[in-house]
Order: C-alpha cells, then sequence, then structure tokens
C-alpha cells in the first residue's frame, strides 16, 4: 500500500500517486457514452497497470489513456502504450524507455549541441530522469510529427545530484510511478515554459540553466543546461495541426465509490461541433498559471504576480484527490491504520460536507461543492471492492501550497484548459485559463 500526496513540478506543475490495493474489484462500474469524433481520446479511471499484477496494488482517482508513438516519419516502427496517466497540471508525454526501446528514437539536443536529459523533481523527494527523444505522436485521431518525449531511464546511474536531491525515491518503473507513463495536457506548451517565458530557454536572460530541469552530460558528469524551447518536452497537442488550442476532460459524475468510469478527453476548444466552449462554464484567467480558491474564510491565491509568490490554487487531473490546507481541522489520519500509511490524508469520523469559491484573476467566481470522507474507511473497503472511483478522497499538502483540485473535482463536470499562446474561441480571454 503506497500512499504519496500531490507533488509540485519545478515550473507549477503537478500529480500525485496513488495508493492501492492487489485485489480486484467486484463493484459495479460506471461509465458513460463517450464524446466521438477524431478528435477524442477514451480516457478511464481503472485503477492502472498495477491492479491485477502479482502483489499490485490499485491506483485510485487516475485517469489513463492509450497513445501511439512512432519514429519519426515511419508508420510501421511503432508501439501503443497504455496506461498513460492524464495530467492537466503538467506538459509533455513521459514515458519508460522499456516501452520505446525497440523504436531507437533520435536525441533531442540542448543548446550546447550535446544530447539532452530531463529531470521533473517533486515536493515530496520523488523524481524522474532520462533523455529527451523525438517521436510522432498519435492520440485519438491526432497526431503531431517530431513531438520532443521524455524517455523515463530505468537506470539509477548517472543522475546528478542536483536533480535527485540526495533522495532515492526514482519513480522508474510503471509500479513506482503507478502508469506506464505521463500525458502532460496543461495550459503551457512546453514543460519550462510558465507564466509567458520559456525560463529554460538560452534567450530567458538568465545567467546560468535553472535546474532542476534540463541537463548535458559528459560521461557519468551531468550538469544544468540551456535548451531551446523547441527541443523542450512539449504538449502534443499544441503540435496538432488543428483542434490545438486546449483540452476538455468529460468525466461522468460519481456521487460514490465505484470500480471504473469512462469518459473523453476532447482535443481543441472551439475547433470543432464537440468542443464548443458551453455557455454555462465559467472562465478563469490565470497568474503564474494559478487561480484564487476561497475556502474557509482563507484566500489561497497569487499574491505578487512579479514574484508568483502566494500559495496559489491549480486544476490538476493529475492529483488523486482534493489536497487543500487543513483550516476547518479536519481530523487526519495516522500513519499506523489497518489500510497502511495513510498520514496526510484527511479521516473524519463522518463524511463532511463543504464549499469553496473559485475566482480567476479577471474576478470570475464560481462555488463548488465537495465532500471528504474517511481515507481509511476508504482504503478498507478498497480490500474488498478495488474500487478504483474514490470521489470524496482529500488530504492535506505541503506548507506554502494553496488547493489541489484534483480529479474528484473532475467527476461531473467538463474541464477546459486552454493553451498558453494558442488561438482562443471568439470572446474568451487571452490564454492560458481553464472551464468549468
Amino acid at each position: 500500500m503506497r500512499a504519496v500526496f500531490f507533488t509540485i513540478l519545478l515550473i507549477g506543475s503537478g500529480f500525485a500517486a496513488g495508493c492501492g490495493s492487489s485485489v480486484k474489484s467486484s463493484s459495479a462500474t460506471t461509465s458513460t457514452g463517450p464524446s466521438t469524433g477524431s478528435n477524442v481520446l477514451a480516457i478511464a479511471v481503472n485503477g492502472g497497470p498495477e491492479e491485477n499484477q502479482a502483489n499490485g496494488y490499485v491506483y485510485e482517482n487516475a485517469a489513463f489513456a492509450s497513445a501511439k508513438i512512432c519514429a519519426p516519419g515511419s508508420t510501421s516502427n511503432c508501439v501503443t502504450i497504455d496506461n498513460l496517466l492524464v495530467d492537466t497540471g503538467s506538459t509533455g508525454l513521459r514515458v519508460f524507455d522499456s516501452e520505446v526501446s525497440s523504436l531507437n528514437l533520435p536525441a533531442d539536443k540542448a543548446s550546447n549541441g550535446s544530447a539532452a536529459y530531463d529531470c521533473v523533481a517533486f515536493v515530496d523527494g520523488a523524481y524522474l530522469w532520462g533523455p529527451v527523444q523525438q517521436a510522432d505522436v498519435t492520440l485519438g485521431g491526432e497526431s503531431a510529427s517530431s513531438v520532443p518525449i521524455h524517455v523515463i531511464s530505468s537506470s539509477m546511474s548517472g543522475i546528478p545530484s542536483s536533480c535527485s536531491n540526495g533522495s532515492s525515491e526514482n519513480d522508474n518503473s510503471a509500479y513506482l510511478l503507478g502508469a506506464n507513463g505521463i500525458l502532460g495536457v496543461g495550459v503551457e506548451p512546453t514543460d519550462c515554459f510558465y507564466a509567458g517565458s520559456s525560463v529554460c530557454d538560452p534567450s530567458s536572460g538568465l545567467s546560468s540553466p535553472p535546474y532542476p530541469a534540463y541537463y548535458t552530460c559528459s560521461g557519468s558528469a551531468c550538469s544544468p543546461a540551456f535548451i531551446a524551447t523547441t527541443s523542450q518536452v512539449t504538449n502534443p497537442v499544441a503540435l496538432f495541426a488543428k483542434d490545438n488550442n486546449g483540452v476538455i476532460v468529460e468525466l461522468p459524475a460519481a456521487s460514490s465509490s465505484a470500480a471504473t468510469l469512462s469518459g473523453s478527453l476532447v482535443f481543441g476548444i472551439g475547433t470543432e461541433s464537440n468542443n464548443q466552449l458551453s455557455s454555462s462554464a465559467s472562465v478563469f484567467t490565470l497568474a503564474c498559471n494559478e487561480f484564487t480558491t476561497v475556502f474557509d474564510g482563507q484566500t489561497f491565491g497569487v499574491t505578487n504576480a512579479a514574484t508568483c509568490a502566494g500559495p496559489g490554487s491549480f486544476i490538476d487531473s493529475g492529483s488523486n484527490a482534493l489536497y487543500f490546507p487543513n483550516v476547518p481541522k479536519i481530523p487526519e489520519c495516522s500513519s499506523n491504520t489497518a489500510a497502511g500509511d495513510l498520514s496526510g490524508f484527511y479521516c473524519p469520523s463522518v463524511t463532511q460536507s463543504f464549499s469553496a469559491t473559485n475566482k480567476g484573476e479577471d474576478g470570475t467566481s464560481k462555488s463548488t461543492s465537495f465532500s471528504v470522507a474517511n481515507t481509511e474507511d476508504l482504503f478498507t473497503n478498497m480490500a474488498t471492492s478495488s474500487d478504483a472511483v474514490q470521489p470524496a478522497l482529500a488530504g492535506t499538502n505541503p506548507t506554502g501550497y494553496g488547493f489541489d483540485w484534483g480529479l474528484p473535482f473532475f467527476y461531473g463536470v467538463n474541464v477546459y484548459t486552454s493553451i498558453d499562446g494558442q488561438s482562443v474561441p471568439s470572446g474568451a480571454p487571452a490564454a492560458p485559463w481553464w472551464a468549468y
């Protein structure tokens, strides 16, 4: 049983690993008729790749999808990878080297001409390390050519200390990550593009490359490096010929635990008949890729847009719960429970109901109601049900962070995320923004 809370990437992205059980489900499956069209990719909350493995576990509240990966220019030298975590809180496609080793993908280069490596480091000490390589990527009926992707190394050797920060928690396998990779479809076009600029590009004006981010290596010695924006790990959607300005995550409502939930990842906003921005949706503009949530009388938002200071809030399908500061003093779980170490999750004696108000930088506001259940009860019940859908799962988050609206928020709500720098539907504010 694993319990890892949500984690934040260097430049504001986030996702969470799960907690699980190895038993199979006996619960009913909840589904909805998915959207159809060439711009639609099926997604499912189904427990992930480890559910039916020996000593495996259920990855709760994680939406998964498949991608076809090909060597650039080839239509036959390809593999299809399933169980990719759909993550609106990060940017770019990240897959394990074992999944694409047969493709012999070409290396992407840093600004000094050497092969580029990418490091994704998380607040909880976990990280991903590996080379940047180019691939053609197909999602549903949409394709992008020569996409820089992050190929996660299965080796623990050669990882610079500025990436690992002394941690041994390299999520370099499907078992550790809980997925076969990550499909990052957040609000930025590349994973080092933040608040209107690419801080890893040599034109950023920085005197030295930021880290942990991109590296080049000489033998076993790796050092931070600048890399051109066009070579950074890229949101594949931004490179589509059309339907390239954002995505819509569509999942049905879940009023209680369930084995699985099926839905759609729709590409484009306002570009096709099936992706129009709903007239009832509220659009939230961002500061530093974050917005404001008012909860229990306290405000969690960016206090200084110039420095991005403040405990901002964010929308993140890659987080497996709602994570927020414990301002209402909800009882927290113990590190020693029958369901394992659940410290960091909430354990009220009975399910509690709350509401919070989300606000955009332009003043748009909208209230949302949610429930918080006893995590120990949920996971104890999973020992016999293996329910991957847990709409009332919630926990605390690290000091200094605001409200993480993880996957439970997405149940029953169409959530739009627009991509920075791309065109927007008529009447919508300039990207990036999100809406529901």
